[in-house]
């Protein structure tokens, strides 16, 4: 993978949350999505949080940057952090096989021998274990405990051979709670607390779910499902299944979590420098697309920037957490259904913010508020905002609202072109505003197409 340019500004950053300010009520809505919180890390503080929608549609209870959410998989990246944890401690190494801790953890099927497996091997998904063990907890909500974890060995967990290839599993994480379980002699929830939560401050953060976490927390929405109401899930515990999928965060505290998870820059940390580098180096391609896992990080690409983090659902939720460590930017996507896809707002805010970077500063000689707006056709909404001192058009409904934008550049006598890279639209050709009397336009024409305002 390449690597990006550097010395994004933060004026960058600033025009980006007007976009998303302009994007992501529209976006929602039309993707009818209850609720969604979204946060930007930048020099490693949190320059952006905001709430989109409903926490509780029932009640009328709107989302803010402090509501909480199941997190999901990013679970996993704090189990990574407390097998580091113990590694520089020397209480383990990342080659250890399971069984020299969990001597429970015995099977063999054809060549396959459990008695090989690595930790290192259950951190990178490599390890070949099946995914979710034998219960159908994603179903019915019962997640094992200690004791049915243990009880599902067996020669069936033994899928693949491992240390050939990825294979993602749960339970194998499950396992790697076991482990921090058995070193520390503390349960899992209380190492985590301890040696991670607590170093920084991460109070409205939480491994499981309990009573005292009710408060805060969004409502978790299903699927839209024809002719039926939209299934509101109870919340739940995960038991043995904690170190995969039970965390509980928010905005804020994941904004304090990402620069001491992937950050060389800051003093607030939880690894050393070498432990950083350990996780984040890719030990299996994980798609064709050339995304890579770590150690309980996934590693991408977007817009040939090197991107870690982590992405999960769990019933009613949908997360993803994002860090460009060459640029020191972090991005932050929780949603309250299981069918948003939060990787996907992620990805779009990361290629706004690379594409504004990219954007040449115009002169125009307008005054930019009189054109801002949204505008709507039979065809679609356009909105239109004043960036760099030129006018940018992009449709609310996308998924990355730069990727076909368009930008009016002034060329006197009231008219603009349409300069855009989508080939299908009206580009080189002119747009014009209509004002009626009023001091705001009332009507874009892009082309020959009519948008009215009605924002």
């Amino acid at each position: 993978m390449q690597t990006s340019t550097k010395n994004i500004s933060a004026t960058t950053i600033k025009n980006a949350a007007k976009i998303l300010d302009a994007w992501l009520p529209h976006k929602i809505q039309k993707s009818h999505i209850p609720g969604l919180s979204v946060g930007i890390v930048y020099k490693n503080k949190l320059v952006y949080q905001k709430g989109f929608g409903w926490a509780d549609m029932e009640r009328k209870k709107k989302t803010l940057p402090e509501t909480t959410y199941r997190i999901a998989s990013i679970s996993k990246t704090f189990t990574a952090v407390a097998i580091l944890q113990l590694v520089e401690s020397g209480k383990l190494q990342l080659d250890d096989t399971v069984t020299q801790y969990l001597p429970w953890f015995q099977a063999n099927n054809k060549k396959i021998q459990a008695k090989d497996i690595t930790v290192r091997q259950l951190l990178s998904h490599s390890s070949g274990v099946f995914r979710d063990g034998v219960t159908p907890h994603w179903i019915d909500d019962h997640f094992p405990n200690h004791k049915q974890l243990q009880a599902s060995v067996s020669n069936n967990m033994l899928v693949f051979q491992h240390s050939v290839g990825f294979k993602y599993s749960n339970f194998g994480f499950a396992l790697l709670g076991e482990i921090i379980r058995e070193i520390s002699g503390v349960s899992y929830n209380e190492y985590i607390s301890k040696n991670i939560l607590d170093k920084l401050a991460l109070k409205n953060t939480f491994p499981d779910f309990s009573t005292t976490t009710k408060k805060e927390l969004s409502n978790g929405y299903g699927r839209i499902i024809l002719e039926r109401e939209r299934e509101v899930f109870a919340h739940i515990k995960t038991h043995a299944y904690t170190p995969a999928t039970g965390f509980i965060s928010n905005v804020p505290d994941l904004a304090k979590y990402l620069p001491a998870l992937f950050s060389s820059k800051t003093s607030n940390t939880i690894l050393t420098e070498v432990s950083k580098q350990e996780m984040m180096k890719g030990e299996f391609p994980i798609n064709e697309e050339g995304e890579q896992y770590g150690l309980g990080v996934r590693i991408e690409e977007i817009e040939k920037r090197k991107i870690f983090g982590h992405g999960g659902s769990f019933p009613g939720y949908s997360t993803k957490i994002s860090y460009d460590k060459e640029n020191e930017i972090g991005v932050i996507v929780l949603c309250n259904t299981i069918d948003a896809n939060a990787a996907l707002f992620n990805k779009g805010i990361f290629e706004t913010i690379y594409r504004l970077h990219a954007l040449k500063k115009q002169s125009n000689k307008i005054e930019i508020n009189k054109y801002e707006g949204l505008y709507r056709s039979r065809w679609g909404d356009n909105v239109v905002l004043g960036i760099n001192g030129q006018l940018m058009v992009f449709d609310p409904s996308t998924d990355s609202p730069l990727k076909y934008s368009s930008s009016l550049l002034y060329s006197g006598k009231g008219l603009f072109i349409i300069e855009t890279k989508n080939n299908f639209w009206f580009r080189g050709e002119p747009a014009r505003f209509l004002f009626q009397g009023r001091r705001k336009a009332t009507t874009m024409i892009l082309g020959t197409w009519p948008n009215e305002r009605i924002e």
